[in-house]
This record gives C-alpha cells, structure tokens and sequence, in this order.
C-alpha cells in the first residue's frame, strides 16, 4: 500500500510541475505576443518640398525646361520663361524623399542660373535645404536633396 502512496505523491508532483510549466510558457508567449503586437508609432510627419528658380540673361523671351519631382516619385517638366522668378510646391511626401530639380536652356542664352530646394514640415514655415546659384553663365544646373 505504501508503493500506491508513493506513486499517487509522485505523480502528483509530477502533474503539478507539469502545470507550472505550461503555465509559465503561457505567460512568457502572451507577454511575447503584447510586445510584438506593440508596434512603434507609425512616422507620420508630412513634408512639403518648394522648388525655386531665378535666371538673368541679356536676351528676352528665352524659355527654360525645368524638371523636378513630384509626391509621386514622377518627373514633371515644365517650359518656363527666361528672366522671371519661378516657384512650384510638392508634397505631402515622407521621410527618405528625394527631392531634385533640373534646368536647361538654350545653348547661347548667356543664363546665370539661381536655383533652391526648401522643405516645410508639417505646415511649418520653408526651410532653405540646397541652392545652386552663379554669376557665371551656364546652360544648365542640377540639384538635389534628400529628406532625413
């Protein structure tokens, strides 16, 4: 009858060692889960990026191409005249943007290119991110910038 005792405690030992086990994984994977499920705060900053450009030249009625990029990662090209301020604003894009914008002219138009890029965040006021701006005469100017 003592050997029935002793294996009665046994495997009651047994049985309660096995439930603390299945116990405790059970909280180590729900606590996993929470975690897990606990994602960081999506970025949801908005960014506007305002591409600017200035030329001077001795002659009038010249035209200019400018190609810049859009919230939708496509190049837009616009005919643009000579000797006037220009201004287009994209957006809303995300962080990693990479803003650019490239003006061409004729071969002898004698340009001095004045080019920016500024980025507003969140409706902020426009920040002065990149210019490229010379009194020496060119034909073309490119730049870019990427948001970080």
């Amino acid at each position: 009858m003592k050997t029935d005792k002793n294996l009665i405690l046994a495997h009651s030992k047994s049985r309660a060692y096995c439930n603390f086990r299945v116990m405790a994984l059970g909280i180590i994977a729900f606590i996993g889960i929470l975690i897990s499920g606990c994602s960081k705060d999506e970025d949801t900053t908005e960014y506007y990026v305002k591409y600017e450009v200035n030329s001077s030249t001795i002659y009038y009625g010249g035209k200019l191409n400018v190609t810049v990029k859009t919230e939708t990662n496509n190049n837009t090209t616009f005919t643009i005249d000579t000797r006037k301020q220009w201004e287009t604003v994209v957006g809303p894009v995300r962080k990693g943007f990479n803003a650019t914008l490239e003006v061409e002219g004729p071969g002898d138009s004698y340009l001095k290119l004045y080019t920016q890029i500024s980025v507003s965040k969140n409706g902020d006021p426009f920040v002065l991110k990149k210019n490229d701006g010379s009194d020496i005469p060119r034909n073309s100017v490119y730049i870019d910038y990427r948001i970080e």
